[in-house]
């Protein structure tokens, strides 16, 4: 799974079939590999007003690592999201107060038999590990009721259309899983910046 944006608009009035867009993204997918940078998306159907009926049909097929190197995958688009639904934070990780909570037994020892003193305080691994900040991208859908406390999920996780109220994100076709199908009842318009979830699958493994 990878994220990526629009570098610029698409939409069902100007582009057309044959377009290409190239995403930039940063998926790792082994440490003995470089990661892949570049998706080529293809726009492989358009409609427009056919019967009141607009669609966008996005093949991803290719991909290419930071060497330059070319190589097959098979991606769907799972989420996308208008930059006004995603934010951006941190998460600060809480401290440790207690790794090794007393327990009673801790209070018993049998005759002869040695406790830790007072300067030798327990140590762990754990203790030169500073509490580092963790960034996050959540998607927060608009409108949101207070009564439904936090309804912001992690980009990563979210799945559907986000920003966009028309537009719909069909299910994937399984004799086409490399292809993505955006329909709406309105013209298609996604502005540049709109945030992309992308699934890769089928990624070649080095021999």
């Amino acid at each position: 799974m990878c994220e990526t944006v629009l570098p610029g608009s698409m939409d069902t009035k100007r582009n057309k079939a044959g377009d290409h867009i190239f995403l930039r993204t940063n998926l790792v997918t082994s440490s003995a590999e470089e990661p892949i940078t570049i998706l080529d998306a293809v726009i492989v159907e358009v409609q427009s007003k056919v019967k009141a009926h607009f669609v966008l049909r996005i093949r991803i097929d290719r991909a290419v690592r930071k060497d330059g190197s070319e190589l097959p995958v098979e991606a769907t688009v799972v989420a996308l999201a208008s930059q006004s639904v995603v934010t951006e934070g941190w998460d600060y990780t809480g401290i440790i107060a207690d790794r090794i909570p007393r327990i009673p037994e801790d209070d018993q020892r049998l005759p002869g038999e040695r406790r830790l003193s007072e300067d030798q305080p327990h140590t762990s691994s754990l203790d030169s590990m500073p509490n580092l900040p963790v960034h996050l991208r959540v998607v927060c859908p608009e409108k949101a009721k207070k009564s439904q406390g936090s309804p912001c999920v992690d980009l990563l996780e979210a799945r559907g259309i986000f920003g966009y109220k028309t537009v719909t994100l069909e299910p994937v076709d399984p004799t086409s899983p490399a292809e993505s199908v955006l329909t709406s009842k309105k013209n298609i318009l996604f502005r540049a910046g709109t945030v992309l979830v992308i699934e890769v699958k089928n990624i070649p493994r080095p021999l």
